[in-house]
């Protein structure tokens, strides 16, 4: 009997606004529930040792990790490319570098968003025909399911042949690591019709109809919440300002709610009848269940998640990168934009 597989996957634990407790604290949550993983823990040794035994990594769960030494960290202010010369030795460079020499199948970062994306660009380099990589935000909609929003930062101006790729990526993932089958695929747009948008989105749509993929056409802004499609497509830019607004919206909403609740005895009353019900509904909307956005389109498996994760959001983007490697996302995606373009190499010379 062959000996079941481990997957290799390089955190950097100092990067994010919890580091290093909440994600050696994630860490140990994800190796206790994931006995194929392996996981290298990249940052300052000095640090991370006298935390180890404090944060429950020890026992048998020893074996099953490394301290992988990173002598410093890429700050807030740091500018993104600072990896590539002034901190060359940083966290998410040598936990990228890991990857790209093969002793990890993927990494996962909490910290400097920018930095992460160009080590991933950089260090561990873009598929054979992914024109550019794509960052995508796994959002949770009403349905109690995940939405994947794609591409929402990484890449500003986008033709309409990059925005078919990130569909097509975003499928793969859909399919392949949150397990929905046949994913529904949309192009975000100004209206549900056929026809609808700028002449990007008219033609990306137009590409992705030829495609063998679950095609359902236009989506619109209310689509990403009410789970009418599982991956809607678009450029970067307009992706940004979706995640950013949806993001203060959701504060906003947890905040005027907690505040109308304490007015006065009835409200709070009315606070105590319904927390049941209101738990059941954050947990719907709680980002930390996908723990962070891939990076697709990269040589090996890229996880970058939110700042101020917690231990919970740091486990699901192991898992995330853990399944992402499991399931071989990243050779799905290259063999079928390798039969799209063999298809399109072919209509061209038909």
């Amino acid at each position: 009997m062959d000996a079941p597989a481990i997957y290799r996957i390089a955190l950097d634990v100092m990067g994010g606004d919890n580091a290093p407790v909440a994600l050696l604290e994630g860490a140990r949550a994800a190796l206790q529930a994931h006995p194929e993983l392996f996981l290298h823990l990249v940052g300052d040794e000095d640090r991370l040792r006298p935390l180890l035994a404090h944060t429950g990594l020890k026992g048998e769960l020893a074996s099953r990790f490394a301290i992988v030494h990173a002598a410093s960290v890429v700050d807030m202010d740091d500018k993104a490319t600072s990896i590539l010369k002034e901190k060359k030795d940083s966290s998410i460079r040598v936990a990228a570098q890991l990857v790209r020499e093969g002793k990890a199948d993927g990494v996962v970062s909490m910290g400097h968003t920018g930095a992460a994306m160009v080590a991933s660009k950089m260090v561990l380099g873009t598929l054979s025909g992914v024109d550019r990589p794509c960052l995508a935000a796994i959002l949770p909609n009403m349905q109690g399911r995940p939405t994947v929003l794609l591409d929402v930062g990484a890449n500003i101006d986008c033709r309409p042949d990059q925005i078919a790729q990130f569909a097509i990526m975003g499928s793969i993932y859909a399919e392949g690591v949150l397990g929905i089958p046949g994913p529904r695929v949309g192009v975000l747009s100004v209206g549900e019709e056929e026809g609808k948008g700028s002449t990007t989105t008219r033609e990306a749509a137009e590409a992705l109809k030829d495609i063998d993929l679950n095609f359902a056409g236009n989506a619109e802004g209310r689509d990403i919440w009410n789970g009418k499609f599982d991956v809607i497509a678009c450029d970067g830019f307009v992706g940004n300002a979706l995640l950013k607004s949806a993001e203060a919206l959701a504060e906003g909403l947890v905040q005027g709610m907690k505040g109308v609740f304490k007015e006065n005895l009835l409200t709070k009353l009315a606070a105590l009848l319904t927390l049941n019900g209101l738990k059941r509904f954050a947990a719907r909307l709680d980002y930390a269940e996908y723990g962070g956005a891939p990076l697709l389109g990269v040589k090996g498996v890229s996880i970058i998640g939110h700042g101020r994760s917690n231990a919970k959001a740091v486990h699901s983007a192991i898992r995330a990168a853990l399944m992402a490697s499991e399931h071989r996302v990243n050779d799905q995606i290259q063999a079928s934009l390798g039969r799209l373009m063999s298809q399109a190499g072919s209509q061209e010379t038909s």
